[in-house]
Order: C-alpha cells, then structure tokens, then sequence
C-alpha cells in the first residue's frame, strides 16, 4: 500500500490521523485515476471506494487537484540519495528503471492524458512541485556527481540530458512500440557516450 509521507496535504485537524485511512484514500484514489481518469476522479468517489466518510478526505486534501497529486507521488518514489555508489552511470539507469516501473504500474495513458489536458491549472502546479522537481532534483544530483567523478563533460547541459531520457521512454510509449529490453541500460549509454570526457587522464576522486 502506498504511503503519504512523501508528500505534504491539508493540515490535520483534532485527532491524529490514521495511517491505515491515508493508505485507504490513496490507494482508491489511484485505482479511480486507473479505472476512469481524471476527469471523473471526485473526492465522493475517493471517499466511497476508500469506505470513508468524505469529510475524512477533505481534512487530509483540499480538493481532487490535490488529492490525485498526493497519490501519483507515493506511486513514483523518489530517495534521498545519501549512499549513492562510485558508479553514477548505473545509478542513473536504477533511477530510470525505478521511473519506468512506477509510471507502467499507475498508467502510462493516465499521466499522458493528465498532463496534455491542461485544463486544471492547480493539478499541472501540483504535479510539478510534488512529482517533476524532487525527480529532476535527484537525476541532477547523479549527473553532477558523475560531474565531479570527471567521467562526464562539466559542461554538459543536465537538464536536456535528461529531457532526452525521460523523452524517449514517453516517444516509444505513444509510437506503440513494445518496451526494448533493458531500455534504461541502453538509452543512458547511448547518451553517455556523447558526455563522456574523451582523453587519456583517469577520471578524478571527489574532492580534487
């Protein structure tokens, strides 16, 4: 069951809350973004697949914009990266791989559709702050420590690197394309390879 403690809600009001409802409330909201989309996602739908009372939704999330937001997050986890390994390439591919597997799990269709229909402003917010930013934030950390590594040009835009990688995933999705296998490990060498310092010293320690 998914957790809420990854993601900020409503301010709780009298008694604490019950964790077992918050992973009730997201896990219904997920099979509803799942089964019918966001657009008929509502906060009395959430409240009667979760068998809660509505009230108890309203006081954990605003509105659906909210609600929907809090859930993808616990779907699409994002680490801390306190112990990353000596090899950034193949922390990039785990964080890819974990990216894929989170995104076929809660629907590839459901997330496309969410962010093309832009029709509700609060949840493109949202979406950004909770799930694109500390994503974004953690692939800018592997690639800056492959940075200081040496193993990587410093002047290598990292945004559109990764544009490019979360891109690809997204192009062969919509062409129709079956998943490749070990579609992370290939995309990042491909990648890797136009970044890569090219000269006969040895990569440096961090810190030098």
């Amino acid at each position: 069951m998914p957790s809420s403690a990854s993601v900020s809600a409503a301010p709780s009001r009298g008694r604490p809350r019950d964790e077992h409802t918050d992973e009730a409330i997201l896990a219904a909201t997920l099979r509803l973004l799942r089964d019918a989309g966001y657009r008929s996602l509502s906060v009395e739908a959430v409240a009667g697949e979760a068998g809660v009372a509505k009230t108890t939704v309203y006081r954990r999330y605003r509105n659906k914009a909210d609600l929907a937001t809090a859930a993808l997050a616990t779907m699409i986890p994002v680490d801390e990266l306190a112990h990353p390994s000596d090899d950034p390439q193949r922390d990039l591919v785990s964080f890819l791989d974990e990216f894929e597997t989170a995104l076929e799990d809660v629907g590839v269709d459901v997330i496309g559709s969410l962010l093309i229909d832009r029709g509700d402003s609060e949840f493109v917010e949202l979406h950004r702050e909770r799930i694109i930013g500390p994503r974004k934030q953690r692939s800018r950390q592997l690639l800056r420590r492959a940075q200081k590594l040496g193993l990587i040009r410093p002047d290598a835009d990292l945004d559109l690197v990764m544009e490019m990688l979360i891109g690809s995933f997204f192009a062969r999705h919509l062409a129709g394309r079956e998943r490749p296998p070990r579609w992370a490990e290939n995309a990042v060498a491909t990648l890797w390879k136009g970044l890569e310092i090219r000269d006969s010293g040895s990569p440096r320690k961090l810190g030098e």
